[in-house]
């Protein structure tokens, strides 16, 4: 077998395994796997053509707001509203470009009682470098909680950071 045959063999079975899909998957699999999201015990879902979710079964300690203290709070809320959104919109260049949030702002509608809480967001429109995005949360009432308003700036490289600070850049 030659090197184009294999190569061509290769392309077959990612086809035939669905995985010609990767570039999404990998993008959203590889934030599930950090720190950032493994240690919330949320999950990102879903992440592609500007749209991204996330799952979220809150523990007792997500908890503490509103009547009796069972609501998740609003901190941790605004948490995942924060990667949802970064989903969404590093799903437009399946991860590939540096991101930074410029503004979140989070609206309460109802409590978050009943899990499991579901966060999806939806890139509105930007260009290059500016964009905008909405989030909601549902809870398994399909109930409202709570709603998102996000800018994003994207770069074309990652910065270097500072020397004194003494940050390794990692790529």
């Amino acid at each position: 077998m030659t090197a184009q045959d294999a190569g061509h063999a290769e392309n077959n079975e990612e086809r035939e395994s669905g995985l010609e899909d990767r570039p999404e998957r990998a993008f959203f699999e590889y934030w599930n796997q950090m720190d950032m999201l493994s240690w919330m015990g949320a999950r990102i879902t879903g992440s592609a053509d500007g749209h991204a979710t996330v799952y979220f079964e809150p523990d007792q300690h997500h908890r503490g707001a509103g009547v009796g203290g069972r609501a998740v709070t609003g901190a941790v809320q605004s948490y995942i509203f924060d990667i949802v959104t970064g989903a969404a919109v590093a799903s437009l260049a399946h991860g590939m470009k540096p991101q930074v949030t410029v503004k979140l702002d989070v609206t309460f509608e109802h409590p978050a009682y009943d899990a499991p809480l579901t966060f999806e967001a939806q890139v509105l429109s930007g260009g290059k470098q500016i964009i905008f995005v909405e989030g909601v949360c549902r809870d398994a009432n399909d109930v409202v909680c709570s709603r998102a308003h996000a800018i994003y700036r994207r770069f074309d490289r990652r910065l270097v950071p500072p020397p004194e600070l003494g940050i390794s850049n990692p790529a």
